[in-house]
């Protein structure tokens, strides 16, 4: 079944980006707000989760005519996470990503048919597929699509699609744009949240 992946339990799958932009900042942005508590920490922090944002932003149009899921599924599906690294020779870097858990299936284009088989597509370049052994259940206030292990009527697994990180990694094209768009934003927000931190503004 391709693009639908069965798990027994909700996988996290991380993406990583490294902006070189922001490790060769660091040292610019340390010498300004030497002294500052957390000073590069809130300033390069503030610029990341701009950046994360217009990466976001920049993926979903494109994701979504790949994927049959919706802008806002995607939104609320991807997370961002950056956090600082301390070198053992004294020097920071950054890394940052995206990570989200795998998608249930039943938020991908999925059909009931009168005949009751679950008929799914993932990407829209791809077949429908007609899921023999599926079936639509409410399970501890969650709404699936489940499939059966054996023969008997349990255990039973849930099935997903893939998660957000890897519909982006799996197009080189929707990458390259979304790091090309966060690092253009933290370059231009960068030095206005070192204004911000140096003016004790923002806490």
């Amino acid at each position: 079944m391709s693009n639908i992946s069965s798990f027994y339990e909700r996988h996290a799958v991380y993406g990583g980006i490294i902006l070189e932009v922001a490790e060769y900042s660091l040292d610019k942005v340390e010498t300004l707000l030497a002294g500052i508590d957390r000073g590069v920490y809130r300033a390069v922090g503030s610029a990341l989760s701009r950046a994360a944002a217009a990466g976001k932003t920049a993926a979903k149009s494109a994701v979504t005519k790949e994927y049959t899921i919706s802008q806002g599924e995607f939104l609320q599906r991807t997370k961002n996470i950056n956090h600082f690294v301390h070198e053992s020779y004294g020097s920071l870097s950054v890394v940052f990503g995206f990570y989200g858990y795998v998608i249930p299936l039943i938020q991908f284009n999925t059909k009931v048919g009168k005949d009751g088989r679950i008929v799914a597509q993932v990407k829209r370049s791809g077949a429908a597929q007609t899921l023999d052994r599926a079936f639509v259940a409410q399970m501890g206030g969650h709404r699936g699509i489940y499939e059966r292990v054996g023969v008997k009527k349990r255990p039973v697994k849930e099935l997903y699609g893939p998660a957000t990180p890897q519909m982006m990694y799996a197009n080189e094209a929707v990458i390259d744009n979304v790091e090309a768009k966060m690092i253009d934003t933290y370059e231009k927000r960068i030095d206005h949240e070192i204004i911000r931190v140096l003016n004790g503004w923002g806490g």
